[in-house]
């Protein structure tokens, strides 16, 4: 038999099952602020949700599906602009830090409030957009436990 043809398959398989993978995301349905949403979430499990690409925001939409709005951990640091809290530079791959979402016209400072949060939008009009909001504001939130899952395909 061609042992090419077995390393091809295999190959390909590996690339397949690779793309599957999901973190874990919990959805906790107490309200806090920003700020205490992210301490809840490194007490518990790893950081406020970080969003690095579609199947994270699928995860993540699924897990906070039609609870109005939700912290994740993106914020405005004032320094280097909009940043992930979770700030482990070797846990991003290349572009992953850069996933944004935003929903039209976002970020925005909306009525020239100082808006350094960002929650995501659940709800089907919205597919899970992210808008700025104040950090004082109190919502649900995403946590996320610094797991890999495997999805089938």
């Amino acid at each position: 038999m061609d042992y090419r043809l077995i390393i091809f398959a295999l190959t390909g398989a590996l690339v397949s099952v690779a793309f599957c993978q999901t973190r874990q995301y919990y959805f906790v349905s107490t309200s806090k602020t920003w700020t205490d949403a992210q301490s809840h979430c490194r007490n518990v499990f790893t950081d406020l949700a970080t969003i690095e690409n579609t199947a994270d925001l699928y995860a993540v939409t699924s897990t906070a599906s039609n609870t109005g709005k939700a912290w994740i951990g993106l914020h405005d640091d004032l320094q280097n602009s909009w940043r992930w809290s979770l700030n482990d530079s070797s846990f991003y791959g290349v572009g992953e830090a850069a996933f944004r979402n935003w929903y039209t016209n976002s970020p925005n400072n909306l009525n020239g409030q100082e808006q350094y949060c960002v929650a995501l939008l659940s709800g089907s009009s919205y597919n899970g957009a992210w808008d700025d909001r104040s950090c004082g504001d109190k919502y649900f939130f995403v946590c996320y436990n610094g797991e890999f899952t495997w999805s089938k395909n």
